[in-house]
């Protein structure tokens, strides 16, 4: 019982969970540039074969299926004054905030040849993802080890997950607005140099958010020491590699991990073809795109004093089941809705206001799901270390965060492709696409993503996790403990 006690004396800091959360940005902001800029830079400003696009996405994903667990390996096996997340957390800052300059600044002698962009373009999307693992995932582990509360953990997820979405969506509208505004009738999306700005507003925003939240989280280095004095890893390489797949013995993480793959990559084709929907589906305005922003800030007005009162009176698998499903119906309506005729016609103020209120439920089913998912994962990292005496969040963590990254990696895999076989041409003007591109993007879009949200749908109710379970288990890590010293 004074073991179990302990538990709900662990509390953080206002602070303290600022600082741990806006280590999210750098992601967020990936995660946004990739949505709203990417594929429509190469594909519609520079003329890039959308396979092309695609297949560098592709390969920098398979490379991250191999970077991933070794740096959560590597992360959870560190040994060093500053512990083993902060050294890597400020190893990668630099080189990421960097390759955000990269991707937006190829050299003019490559732009006239199909290949020469397509290996600038590799080279910097690799840049980035392998910096980002390297600083992400560390981070990310981090918070499992932070603190042990049940309900706590679900706090500080939702700091982070909230944090990032203010980011994700608050910086590209205020970019549309300002950096790609209309100027003397030529849309700002479709002029070069002001994507070499964007890039410059990204260097600067993700050097600052890294290197606040590896100093304003120093402090809890002598813990996270503390905690990682406890595992007890298999000696070597071939120990680090046995030790990373013991972790997939765990039914709950496997359903996880697949889980994550699946609706990650489903919203990751949404994701990347985002602003080509907005753009040639819908015909939005930028003024139009930049306002839909607004949804997801009030998504987040929402779920983050939402979420600390949902997870206070429900388990974190039941808000999990809630948010999948959810996201199903939720891709049910709209755009299915536009093929059978049944959506206002666009340039109405009915068609805004549903898109509108399709990306506000969308955004706070995705905070629900993200959020409970990483406190599960941090519960479940507890269960590994009862079960076998290592500590390895940064393994675990590896896995959703290569699952995070697979989203828009598997997003370009098809997006890119599809404007080709659709047949949606380089710089064509809003209205002006054929409605054969249109029918092809609105399949994928709407009845393709319904049918494939069905399987994270059904992992998702089959995971098996509890309040009472994380608490017992918490406690006995406890006792072990005390046994130990």
């Amino acid at each position: 019982m004074k073991a179990t006690a302990q538990l709900n004396n662990n509390k953080m800091r206002f602070i303290d969970k600022l600082s741990y959360g806006i280590g999210s940005v750098p992601y967020a902001l990936k995660e946004a540039t990739f949505g709203n800029f990417v594929l429509f830079f190469y594909t519609q400003v520079l003329g890039l074969s959308g396979s092309l696009t695609g297949l560098a996405i592709f390969i920098s994903v398979i490379w991250d299926a191999f970077s991933d667990p070794m740096v959560g390996a590597w992360s959870d096996r560190l040994k060093s004054r500053w512990g083993r997340r902060h050294p890597l957390m400020l190893l990668g800052s630099v080189p990421l905030a960097l390759s955000f300059l990269i991707l937006f600044s190829p050299p003019e002698s490559m732009l006239a040849n199909q290949w020469a962009m397509f290996a600038w373009l590799l080279a910097s999307v690799l840049l980035l993802r392998t910096s980002l693992t390297i600083f992400y995932i560390p981070q990310n582990a981090m918070g499992a080890e932070m603190v042990d509360n049940y309900a706590e953990r679900s706090s500080i997820v939702s700091f982070r997950t909230n944090l990032g979405w203010i980011a994700g969506v608050a910086i590209p509208a205020i970019c549309l607005t300002v950096i790609f505004a209309e100027v003397d009738g030529q849309d700002g999306r479709f002029v070069l140099d002001n994507y070499i700005t964007y890039g410059w507003v990204a260097f600067v925003l993700v050097l600052m958010s890294c290197l606040l939240c590896v100093v304003g989280t120093r402090h809890y280095i002598p813990r996270l020491q503390k905690i990682a004095a406890r595992s007890k890893e298999s000696p070597g390489m071939s120990g680090m590699f046995s030790d990373t797949l013991a972790t997939l013995k765990n039914p709950n993480f496997r359903r996880i991990f697949i889980l994550e793959i699946a609706v990650g990559g489903t919203l990751g084709i949404l994701g990347a073809l985002q602003m080509i929907t907005w753009t040639y589906f819908w015909e939005l305005s930028v003024q139009q795109i930049a306002l839909l922003a607004l949804s997801s800030l009030l998504a987040v007005a929402v779920a983050f004093p939402g979420m600390s009162w949902l997870s206070r009176r429900w388990e974190k698998q039941t808000l999990l089941r809630v948010a999948v499903a959810g996201l199903v119906f939720n891709t049910l309506w709209l755009v299915p809705g536009r093929l059978l005729g049944l959506i206002p016609e666009n340039g109405t103020q009915w068609l805004f206001a549903m898109v509108f209120i399709n990306t506000l439920i969308t955004t706070i089913l995705t905070i629900m799901r993200t959020v409970n998912l990483h406190s599960i994962m941090a519960d479940i990292a507890d269960e590994h270390e009862l079960a076998t005496g290592r500590r390895q969040e940064g393994v675990f963590f590896a896995a959703t965060t290569f699952a995070l990254k697979f989203v828009m990696g598997f997003g370009y895999m098809v997006a890119g492709p599809l404007l080709d076989i659709v047949g949606l041409k380089p710089g064509v003007d809003p209205g002006q696409a054929s409605e054969s591109a249109l029918f092809g993007i609105g399949v994928v879009v709407g009845p393709v993503l319904v049918l494939l949200l069905l399987i994270p749908w059904w992992l998702a109710m089959r995971i098996d996790v509890s309040r009472q379970k994380s608490d017992e288990v918490q406690a006995a890590l406890i006792l072990q403990a005390r046994g130990d010293c």
